[in-house]
């Protein structure tokens, strides 16, 4: 488990005083809070989430491994990931980034598991309800209902950049949406150092998403967004996937899931809890005042990157 500091001690206790009964799998998570205002600019630099302190950090050691059988004995050479959840209540969004360095970085729509491509498919229940999020034929007969039923009270999707058609950058694999990957419900921002398939290769991604109690995916207007509350714990968890080069046939490298779960694609009962954290005082926002409403983040990064 992580290190915790004795802030986040003292929030996790507070927490679980006030949990309701039932929980989704793994420990408890803090979900850093940007002040209204100060989000992060979605450029692809993550320079201005080294802000956060480092306990709010998912690393590759935390991550389990659950299709090629590697367990928790990763190989960072292979695959190393730095993730961090954050939101915001100035505008009712989640925002989470992902630092990925990746010996083999497969974006070309080719063969293989979860699309063909690496990505990282990120589930969201943003009112802790526990439902599934793929439903079966088993669970809902009639095709008309099941449509309508697919991320209806959790959604999940997968991230794969840069965007490729048919299926863009966040690819709701179950869904026949065509809005939800679009301004103001979601967008994102992604640089590469490196080439794709061709070798190492490190991608930097900020992803920001809206949540939805009730997706509909007719469109929003017929939708009901999620509206987050700070001190509310929601559902979140994810898989990153990995391809080795298309030299080995673009093979399945692995399934790397936080918390650890390999159903979390169909049901929100097995994907992580999500405290929605206070803005933390250990931060230092002054510096940044109300410039930003002149300035944006990519012009005043230099005051926290030293």
């Amino acid at each position: 488990m992580r290190k915790l500091t004795t802030w986040s001690m003292g929030i996790a206790a507070a927490v679980a005083l006030s949990a309701p009964a039932w929980a989704h799998k793994g420990p408890l998570n803090n979900a850093f809070q940007w002040p209204a205002g100060l989000e992060p600019t979605l450029d692809g630099d993550l320079s201005e989430w080294e802000i956060i302190p480092e306990d709010y950090f998912i690393t590759t050691a935390q991550h389990f491994e659950i299709v090629v059988g590697k367990g928790a004995n990763y190989d960072e050479s292979d695959l190393a990931l730095r993730e961090v959840v954050s939101w915001s209540a100035g505008t009712n969004r989640l925002y989470f980034s992902q630092r990925r360095f990746d010996d083999y970085y497969d974006r070309n729509g080719g063969d293989g598991a979860a699309g063909g491509d690496d990505s990282w498919e990120v589930a969201i229940d943003s009112d802790h309800g526990g439902e599934s999020i793929y439903v079966l034929d088993t669970e809902i007969a009639d095709p008309v209902e099941r449509e309508l039923a697919q991320g209806r009270y959790a959604q999940t999707a997968h991230y794969r950049f840069p965007p490729l058609a048919p299926y863009g950058w966040k690819w709701f694999w179950m869904s026949t949406s065509t809005w939800h990957d679009q301004k103001p419900w979601a967008d994102y921002g992604f640089r590469l150092d490196g080439q794709m398939n061709n070798g190492e290769a490190t991608a930097y991604i900020e992803i920001m998403s809206a949540a939805w109690d009730d997706f509909n995916f007719h469109g929003p207007e017929l939708s009901v967004l999620h509206n987050f509350k700070e001190g509310e714990i929601i559902g979140m968890g994810w898989g990153v996937i990995d391809h080795d080069a298309d030299t080995q046939g673009g093979q399945y490298d692995g399934y790397y899931a936080y918390p650890g779960d390999g159903d979390q694609w169909r049901t929100a009962a097995t994907i992580g809890d999500w405290y929605l954290a206070p803005v933390d005082p250990r931060v230092d926002f002054s510096n940044v005042g109300t410039a930003v409403g002149e300035e944006s983040w990519g012009r005043i990064k230099s005051v926290f990157v030293q």
